[in-house]
């Protein structure tokens, strides 16, 4: 097993299989299969996963936990963090506590600010998957971010 660093003002680690992690992140199953988990959440949570420009996972950052139906995702504190991360990408991970995984209004709408302030940046939002029961919804695939 691997440890997947995770953003904080001193590291800490969680264990993560080695073969999930060794290689660039290629689709949002694999980011998917690193945080099913969170599919079990009463709250909502977002991850930010802080990638290198090969899309290898540097480290990763839990950025907000909210309420059963909210949470908050600053835009600025993500890019602030993935810069002091040194990451080139970012994948934003969000559970839905209810199950469902089809993207609110508000998430629609962070998912765009966040792509429009990575390129601006050029510090890329690779993906914005929303984890829900058994399943996942990755705006890659759906709306082309």
């Amino acid at each position: 097993m691997a440890y997947l660093k995770e953003l904080k003002v001193t590291f800490t680690r969680r264990r993560v299989d080695d073969d999930l992690l060794n290689t660039p992140i290629d689709n949002p199953r694999q980011v998917y299969e690193l945080f099913k988990d969170m599919q079990d959440e009463t709250k909502e949570k977002v991850v930010v996963l802080h990638l290198n420009p090969q899309l290898e996972v540097l480290s990763y950052e839990v950025a907000s936990i909210g309420t059963g139906t909210s949470a908050l995702i600053e835009p600025i504190e993500v890019f602030r963090n993935a810069i002091l991360a040194r990451a080139s990408n970012i994948i934003v991970v969000h559970n839905h506590p209810s199950g469902n995984c089809t993207p609110s209004v508000q998430d629609i709408e962070i998912a765009e600010r966040m792509h429009a302030l990575g390129e601006l940046h050029n510090l890329m939002l690779q993906d914005f998957i929303i984890i829900g029961e058994g399943e996942f919804y990755s705006f890659r695939e759906r709306l082309h971010i």
